[in-house]
């Protein structure tokens, strides 16, 4: 467990955007100090921080000045240079470690690590050459999706294959860099549940239902569907990989749900997410909270769900629909960032589920 840290220190947190502006709200309530690195100077995180480091995650000098200021580090995803950051951070500064890394910054080694877990995960295949295409579709079927192995590349460098024809395609269009063919599942169940670790202390909190557009994440729920089996698996899957990930904080597991009531694994990531800003409402207590308690060695509370609730992250297309529902809706709770971020805030609905799913698809804009 990390040593006990007081109110009055500084954080060091690398990465910018919407969970950085969480954290480093979340750090000020308990009376820390905050340097956020992003790699541009306008990122919206800049605005909370007290003060401004800008530098990419691989800027060797702006992590060095981060280490010299900061007593606590920690990171908001995957795209950290991990090995530079740890060669010159003392252990005490990084209570998360690196490991981590090994396992979400490539999604073969995720999906081996999962596999030797024996954790239920689709079907998968690497992918180094053109040549390789042809053999890793026999291997995985149709329909399946091509992804760089390295994550944090963006989804346009995804392909979707269907048909024979798309592997005569996938082969033409090709980078010169390894990839992992998977399968496809057409509209399964998405879940994601946040567990907190620090030593011995592992808090798995409540399993959140998901929906996504175009890869976006458009409406969270809680408390998720499926059952009682489906949310006792869901954490039982969370335990399991939190004895085997070397790790303090807060991190991420993903799965899908076939209509057969079959759970996959989908992927593991570092940090707070958007979909568990929901549980700050429902819950009392934040995943930010959480995270920053167990990199501060302060103890972990147990999370349960206090009431139902929906989260729906507002985008800038989303500004005029959301406008209307301000004047209608003295019952939604309504958050806006700063300019410069593709989010520009988020609505929570509290109440059951039924509710909840009428009020909303009742606007003709909002969806669950």
């Amino acid at each position: 467990m990390p040593q006990f840290i007081k109110p009055g220190a500084v954080i060091g947190i690398i990465g910018g955007g919407v969970r950085a502006y969480h954290l480093a709200l979340a750090a000020r309530k308990i009376g820390m100090h905050t340097i956020v690195m992003a790699p541009q100077d306008g990122d919206i995180a800049f605005e909370v921080a007290d003060m401004r480091l800008i530098g990419g995650p691989s800027d060797a000098g702006a992590l060095q000045r981060l280490v010299d200021l900061a007593q606590v580090i920690t990171f908001v995803d995957e795209n950290v240079d991990g090995t530079t950051l740890a060669a010159i951070a003392r252990p005490e500064q990084l209570p998360s470690g690196i490991d981590i890394f090994s396992v979400t910054q490539d999604r073969y080694l995720e999906k081996v690590f999962l596999d030797d877990l024996n954790m239920n995960i689709l079907p998968y295949a690497q992918v180094v050459t053109a040549k390789d295409i042809a053999a890793a579709v026999e291997a995985v079927g149709f329909p399946s999706i091509l992804k760089p192995i390295q994550k944090g590349i963006g989804v346009d460098q995804q392909l979707r294959l269907t048909q024979p024809e798309d592997v005569k395609r996938a082969e033409q269009l090709l980078q010169q860099r390894p990839y992992v063919l998977e399968a496809w599942l057409d509209d399964p169940t998405e879940y994601s549940v946040l567990v907190a670790k620090s030593g011995d202390t592992v808090k798995v909190m409540p399993v959140v239902e998901n929906q996504f557009t175009n890869h976006q994440l458009r409406s969270s729920l809680v408390p998720a569907g499926g059952g009682a089996a489906v949310t006792e698996e869901i954490q039982r899957i969370a335990r399991v990989l939190a004895e085997h990930i070397e790790y303090t904080g807060v991190f991420g597991i993903e799965l899908f749900m076939t209509a057969s009531l079959t759970l996959y694994v989908k992927r593991i990531f570092p940090g707070p997410q958007l979909n568990g800003n929901l549980l700050a409402t429902t819950t009392g207590i934040s995943e930010y909270a959480m995270h920053l308690r167990a990199l501060l060695g302060w103890p972990l509370p147990d999370v349960t769900l206090l009431r139902g609730g929906a989260l729906l992250p507002l985008r800038s297309d989303d500004k005029a629909a959301t406008m209307t529902q301000i004047q209608i809706k003295p019952e939604w709770q309504f958050e806006f960032y700063p300019e410069g971020n593709p989010i520009i805030g988020q609505i929570a609905v509290l109440g059951d589920r039924e509710t909840i799913t009428h009020t909303i698809n009742a606007t003709d804009y909002f969806h669950i």
